[in-house]
């Protein structure tokens, strides 16, 4: 698994495990919360109530109950509808006691209450009488309107006490008292919905990991292609990284390349000109020894004549390295323009058609499609024009060299085909290096070297190939450039 990888599935973990752990605690305080925001309600409910009782605290015991039994009564049995955000409720579930103030009750609207019962034993009743603040919840059983148990599952009950007040002196107790049932209903809710929102944030900070992951890892997957791609020795251009860390390695590494390759690229040269040298000089020293003594008049225009065609061969080979020379250093094409190949071939064709006469070889020519691609025609004109004329060079009186140019989705593919005597087994690897050359079969000659060398250049610069084919007779050179060059 890649370093990019394990970032991305580490930090997924983290806001996975965050968020989870945020939602678990606040799912966990959500019941103190309501709990807390319930019982505040119940406090102003409870004090309200004790201070309408306390107004009819003069009244006989069994008058002053009775609005209050009689609201109780007809409370229980109202049915209605309020929707409470998603929760609805539909009747009221509250309950209410008094004592005196011994804790003896007085009045209890839970039916099946026996008047006079001691509940000063109970927490909210005895904190009350006490002075203090009043509240306790109990596990009950709900009951029907006989006293009988409603069903099997108590209910959590809070009850908050306050204390009723006639002339400054405590007279009794009391406790509103309701389910927390809706407390739970609310607290699913919230965590429900808290689910939702922690699943949500999840997926957006995962997605938002995503992108980052992707903005991250397009430069440093460029960097690795780029990377490979020196390695194999391709000559690319560092890819837009950013102005950035990663950016600043890519500089490096092509800063790196540069200097390996100058320092590789003036040690071949040296070497491939040296030895590309070598037999042009002995020839020019050998011939103006000879000359230095006595020589016949014949021998000595056959002497100067091989020191002028050597020197002739120095200066190809001067001006061919120094176009190739060029060539390879250059990274892109500085100007790219739309150049009809059709035309350019042509062009070259008839340059050489003259020499190709001279010779006996006929030229052919064939187009197809569109030829329209963006180059340099200057370079291209080149490429075609060696390839042209070493399959004339190769082409023996009575021969046939054919140049076709066809097109597809790609781009368009230029053949040269000959009928000399095709690339030798040995040759066939080597055709492409530098200073390397068969002889003509005609003058049995050798080239710079070069023109081949110089086509691989031209074709690479403008995202194109070129392959050499030897079927059972002659050679097929194929040069193909696509509509638009990579760079450029």
């Amino acid at each position: 698994m890649s370093i990019r990888a394990k970032i991305f599935l580490v930090f997924v973990a983290s806001v996975v495990a965050g968020f989870s752990l945020l939602a678990y605690w606040i799912a966990g305080d959500l019941r103190s919360r309501y709990s807390e925001a319930f019982e505040e309600v119940m406090v102003d409910s409870s004090r309200l109530l004790a201070q309408q009782l306390a107004q009819d605290w003069g009244k006989p015991l069994p008058d002053r109950f009775a609005a209050l039994q009689q609201a109780m009564a007809q409370l229980q049995d109202q049915r209605f509808s309020a929707r409470i955000y998603s929760v609805e409720k539909t009747s009221a579930d509250i309950r209410v006691y008094v004592t005196d103030d011994l804790g003896d009750l007085l009045f209890d609207s839970r039916a099946g209450a026996t008047p006079g019962t001691d509940y000063s034993r109970w927490i909210d009743v005895a904190r009350t009488l006490a002075g203090g603040y009043g509240a306790r919840t109990s596990e009950e059983l709900p009951l029907a309107a006989s006293g009988a148990p409603a069903a099997q599952v108590p209910l959590s009950v809070a009850y908050v006490a306050a204390p009723i007040m006639v002339g400054g002196k405590l007279v009794g107790v009391v406790s509103l008292g309701k389910p927390k049932t809706n407390i739970q209903r609310f607290v699913d809710n919230a965590r429900r919905k808290l689910i939702y929102a922690v699943l949500a944030a999840s997926g957006v900070a995962i997605i938002l990991a995503l992108l980052l992951y992707m903005w991250v890892s397009r430069p440093l997957q460029s960097l690795v292609e780029y990377a490979n791609a020196v390695g194999e020795g391709r000559s690319v251009p560092v890819p837009p990284l950013g102005d950035n860390e990663i950016g600043r390695v890519g500089q490096a590494i092509e800063s790196m390349r540069k200097a390996l390759e100058d320092k590789a690229y003036v040690e071949s040269y040296v070497q491939s000109l040296t030895h590309e040298v070598k037999s042009p000089l002995t020839a020019i020293r050998a011939s103006a020894e000879l000359l230095s003594g006595e020589v016949p008049t014949e021998k000595r225009a056959a002497f100067v004549a091989t020191i002028e065609r050597e020197v002739d061969r120095l200066s190809d080979i001067s001006d061919r390295l120094l176009e190739l020379a060029s060539l390879e250093r250059a990274e892109r094409l500085e100007h790219a323009e739309s150049v009809g190949l059709h035309a350019l071939a042509a062009q070259v064709v008839d340059s050489a058609r003259a020499s190709a006469g001279a010779r006996g070889v006929r030229i052919t020519e064939a187009y197809a499609g569109h030829d329209g691609v963006r180059g340099d025609p200057l370079l291209l004109k080149q490429a075609i024009d060696n390839l042209l004329r070493n399959a004339v060079d190769f082409s023996a009186a009575g021969d046939t060299v054919a140049l076709a140019a066809s097109a597809d989705h790609l781009g368009v593919l230029i053949s040269v085909q000959d009928q000399g005597p095709g690339i030798p087994e040995y040759a066939r690897e080597r055709i492409f290096d530098r200073f390397y050359s068969l002889p003509r079969p005609a003058s049995g000659r050798k080239s710079t070297g070069l023109g081949l060398n110089f086509v691989r250049e031209v074709a690479q610069l403008h995202g194109g190939e070129i392959t050499i084919e030897s079927p059972e007779r002659g050679t097929v050179a194929r040069l193909f450039i696509p509509w638009r060059p990579p760079f450029g």
